[in-house]
Protein backbone atom coordinates (compact mmCIF):
# COMPACT_ATOMS: atom_id res chain seq x y z
CA UNK A 1 0.00 0.00 0.00
CA UNK A 2 1.83 3.00 -1.08
CA UNK A 3 1.37 6.17 1.48
CA UNK A 4 0.94 9.86 0.88
CA UNK A 5 3.82 12.15 1.97
CA UNK A 6 2.42 15.04 4.19
CA UNK A 7 1.86 17.84 2.02
CA UNK A 8 2.26 21.51 3.10
CA UNK A 9 -1.62 23.41 2.99
CA UNK A 10 -0.72 25.58 0.30
CA UNK A 11 -0.21 22.42 -2.60
CA UNK A 12 -3.69 21.00 -1.70
CA UNK A 13 -5.94 22.90 -4.06
CA UNK A 14 -9.08 21.70 -2.75
CA UNK A 15 -10.36 19.82 -0.06
CA UNK A 16 -12.21 17.22 -2.28
CA UNK A 17 -8.71 16.65 -3.87
CA UNK A 18 -7.30 16.21 -0.16
CA UNK A 19 -9.75 14.07 1.12
CA UNK A 20 -8.96 11.86 -2.36
CA UNK A 21 -5.12 11.55 -1.61
CA UNK A 22 -6.05 10.19 2.20
CA UNK A 23 -8.22 7.37 1.32
CA UNK A 24 -8.13 6.31 -1.87
CA UNK A 25 -4.63 6.49 -2.95
CA UNK A 26 -4.67 2.97 -4.40
CA UNK A 27 -7.83 4.00 -6.15
CA UNK A 28 -5.67 6.90 -8.12
CA UNK A 29 -3.47 5.57 -11.19
CA UNK A 30 -0.41 7.15 -10.92
CA UNK A 31 -1.33 9.17 -7.55
CA UNK A 32 1.96 10.43 -7.07
CA UNK A 33 2.12 11.79 -10.97
CA UNK A 34 -1.13 13.36 -9.96
CA UNK A 35 -0.59 14.99 -7.22
CA UNK A 36 2.31 16.90 -8.38
CA UNK A 37 0.33 18.11 -11.28
CA UNK A 38 -2.18 19.51 -9.35
CA UNK A 39 0.09 21.23 -7.31
CA UNK A 40 2.09 22.86 -10.53
CA UNK A 41 -1.68 23.86 -11.26
CA UNK A 42 -2.31 25.58 -8.12
CA UNK A 43 1.41 27.04 -7.98
CA UNK A 44 0.64 28.25 -11.80
CA UNK A 45 -2.65 30.10 -10.31
CA UNK A 46 -1.17 31.58 -7.42
CA UNK A 47 1.58 33.14 -9.40
CA UNK A 48 -0.85 34.35 -11.99
CA UNK A 49 -3.08 36.10 -9.04
CA UNK A 50 0.13 37.34 -7.30
CA UNK A 51 1.09 39.21 -10.87
CA UNK A 52 -2.53 40.53 -10.98
CA UNK A 53 -2.46 41.90 -7.70
CA UNK A 54 1.08 43.78 -7.80
CA UNK A 55 -0.30 45.12 -11.29
CA UNK A 56 -3.40 46.33 -9.20
CA UNK A 57 -1.41 47.50 -6.77
CA UNK A 58 1.21 49.54 -8.40
CA UNK A 59 -2.36 50.80 -10.67
CA UNK A 60 -3.44 53.42 -7.88
CA UNK A 61 -6.81 52.15 -9.42
CA UNK A 62 -9.52 51.88 -6.99
CA UNK A 63 -11.35 48.59 -7.69
CA UNK A 64 -10.41 45.37 -9.42
CA UNK A 65 -12.40 42.93 -11.94
CA UNK A 66 -11.70 39.32 -10.67
CA UNK A 67 -12.28 36.68 -12.83
CA UNK A 68 -12.09 32.93 -13.19
CA UNK A 69 -11.06 32.66 -9.35
CA UNK A 70 -11.96 30.42 -7.19
CA UNK A 71 -13.21 31.14 -3.56
CA UNK A 72 -10.62 28.75 -2.14
CA UNK A 73 -7.55 31.22 -4.25
CA UNK A 74 -9.33 34.39 -3.23
CA UNK A 75 -9.46 33.32 0.42
CA UNK A 76 -5.88 32.02 0.43
CA UNK A 77 -4.62 35.70 -0.60
CA UNK A 78 -7.98 37.82 1.28
CA UNK A 79 -5.98 38.37 4.81
CA UNK A 80 -2.57 39.23 3.15
CA UNK A 81 -4.32 41.42 0.75
CA UNK A 82 -6.57 43.54 2.55
CA UNK A 83 -4.00 44.24 5.57
CA UNK A 84 -1.43 45.36 2.84
CA UNK A 85 -4.30 47.57 0.99
CA UNK A 86 -5.01 49.29 4.36
CA UNK A 87 -1.36 50.01 5.22
CA UNK A 88 -1.24 51.22 1.25
CA UNK A 89 -4.14 53.53 1.81
CA UNK A 90 -2.04 54.89 5.11
CA UNK A 91 0.75 55.67 3.34
CA UNK A 92 -1.01 57.28 0.76
CA UNK A 93 -2.66 59.34 3.12
CA UNK A 94 0.29 60.32 4.58
CA UNK A 95 2.34 61.30 1.70
CA UNK A 96 -0.66 62.87 -0.49
CA UNK A 97 -1.14 66.49 -0.47
CA UNK A 98 -1.68 68.50 2.58
CA UNK A 99 -0.02 66.19 4.71
CA UNK A 100 2.43 67.27 7.51
CA UNK A 101 5.48 65.71 7.87
CA UNK A 102 7.25 65.52 11.04
CA UNK A 103 10.57 63.77 12.51
CA UNK A 104 9.76 62.74 15.98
Amino acid sequence: MQRVKKQDSASIVTPAVLLFFRSAVDDIPHADETRTLIKDIWDLRMAKLRSSIDTFVKSDATHAKLNHLTLMELNTVRPFLTKALDQLNVLRSNTGPGAQYTQD
